[in-house]
Parts: C-alpha cells; sequence; structure tokens
C-alpha cells in the first residue's frame, strides 16, 4: 500500500503542472529579451502591411470531448523528454491510465479531477487528475477554448489537419497552449499533440493503434470505498465556523490551614 501511495502522489498532481512557472533564468531571459522583442514586432508589422492577415482565432468546444469512447497507446506525457508507451483507454467521463508498475492502474473522473489508483494491495483517492490523462482531462477545469486552423501534415501516414488551441482556465496560472495533428482517417483524433511552453523543450504526446468503438465496462471498476491520500484529509478547522475547544474546569483553591 505505501508503494501505491507514493506512486499516485508522484504521478497524480496534474494541477500542479499546470501551475508551475517557467524556470527562473528563463523567466529572466525572457524578460532581458523583452525590449528587443517588441521592437522586433514592430519592424515585423511595418514589414508585413499589405499581406494576407494569419487566420483568426475563434472560440470552440474541446475538440477532444467529442471522443467519449476509445483506446490507444499513448507514447510521451506532458513530462519534456518523456517517450514512455503507456496504454490509455476512456469511456465516457472515465480514463484508464498505467500505474508507475505494470500490476496497478489509475482511473481518473474527466469531469472531476480526481483519480483512484487501484492495485492488489489497496486503493487510494487523490483530488487530482492523473497527469498521463492530459490533455483529455483538461475539460474538467472548465475551459474556454481559441482554435486557430494551422495547415495540413502528414504524420505516421495519418494525412492531418494542424489545429492551434489556447486553453484558459482560473485554475491555469496562464493559458495553456497546445497543437493538434488531427487525422483524417480517424474521425479527427489527434495522433500527435504539443504542449507549447514557449521557451523550447516542448512536451510531446503521439497517439498510436488508436481504436475508436466501446471500451470494456470492466477496465474502469475501482472499489466504492478508497483510502484517501495525505492531501486529500483536512486539517483542524479554523475560522468563523470552527469549534471553539472545550474550556477547562478551573483548578480547585488549595485547603486553608
Amino acid at each position: 500500500m505505501v508503494r501505491l501511495l507514493a506512486a499516485i502522489l508522484i504521478t497524480c498532481c496534474l494541477t500542479a503542472q499546470l501551475s508551475a512557472q517557467a524556470p527562473k533564468d528563463q523567466t529572466s531571459n525572457d524578460q532581458a529579451s523583452k525590449d528587443q522583442t517588441s521592437k522586433d514586432q514592430a519592424t515585423k508589422d511595418a514589414g508585413s502591411a499589405g499581406q494576407t492577415a494569419a487566420a483568426p482565432s475563434v472560440k470552440v468546444q474541446f475538440p477532444l470531448e467529442a471522443f467519449q469512447e476509445f483506446s490507444a497507446v499513448m507514447v510521451g506525457s506532458m513530462f519534456p523528454g518523456d517517450v514512455r508507451e503507456s496504454r490509455i483507454y476512456r469511456s465516457g467521463k472515465l480514463m484508464r491510465t498505467p500505474g508507475p508498475e505494470l500490476h496497478n492502474f489509475i482511473i481518473t473522473n474527466l469531469s472531476s479531477d480526481e483519480s483512484y489508483g487501484v492495485a492488489a494491495t489497496g486503493c487510494i483517492h487523490d483530488r487530482h487528475a492523473h497527469v498521463l490523462s492530459a490533455p483529455f482531462s483538461f475539460i474538467g477545469f472548465d475551459i474556454t477554448v481559441e482554435s486557430v486552423a494551422a495547415g495540413q501534415e502528414t504524420v505516421d501516414g495519418h494525412s492531418c489537419k494542424i489545429e492551434d488551441l489556447t486553453l484558459s482556465s482560473k485554475k491555469f496560472l496562464k493559458p495553456v497552449k497546445l497543437r493538434l495533428w488531427e487525422a483524417d482517417d480517424l474521425k479527427g483524433f489527434p495522433v500527435k499533440v504539443e504542449f507549447l511552453r514557449g521557451f523550447g523543450h516542448n512536451p510531446m504526446i503521439r497517439y498510436k493503434n488508436v481504436v475508436l468503438e466501446p471500451q470494456d465496462p470492466t477496465l474502469f471498476i475501482y472499489p466504492n470505498s478508497c483510502e484517501q491520500s495525505p492531501g486529500n484529509k483536512p486539517g483542524p478547522k479554523t475560522g468563523p465556523g470552527a469549534k471553539k475547544p472545550a474550556a477547562k474546569p478551573p483548578a480547585s483553591a488549595p485547603p486553608q490551614n
């Protein structure tokens, strides 16, 4: 159970990933180049006068919500340089992803961003989406989506429409930018997703062996009662609604001689 608990806490916190700021050195570099970027942009704008304007962004529904039932092999994750392969499954609001060990798995509720880690030793409930459920789990963050068409390209033999998305949410430190390669022969399922971080080393995910059909419901079963992860357990309640500790009775007066 201890090993399962450690696995959940290490791999589940998608919210923390979205809230993380750029490294300090990169922030410094960005600030140092800000003035130069403004100058370059002014020059670029002047030079591009009269040219065809770029496609405007439009607000749309999150395109990944169209794929309610599927299985696929996921290569990579939100972590830069990750090349691990993970078999993933989705059925409605539930997504199944593997844990760090092959004999356990994690069920994420995409609507509530809760996860349930299941192993032979027990079950853990955590109030964060599992990181391997991204980008499908972004819908649980009550996002606003803007889309820009970005051309066509063939990826792994699939003719794809490229779409740039900007996801905004009150839960994000800053908007999340994605580039999707949507396969024409898979009804627009993205066979490639890039997280556009803006400072290089963009994380990349590829999806292969995609099967768009209803999934076995037994793959998404987890115990009704799961142990709460330490991060879920509330501490002592404070504030106006907190109960005050009972007053101790006064000590009895010492006997008089």
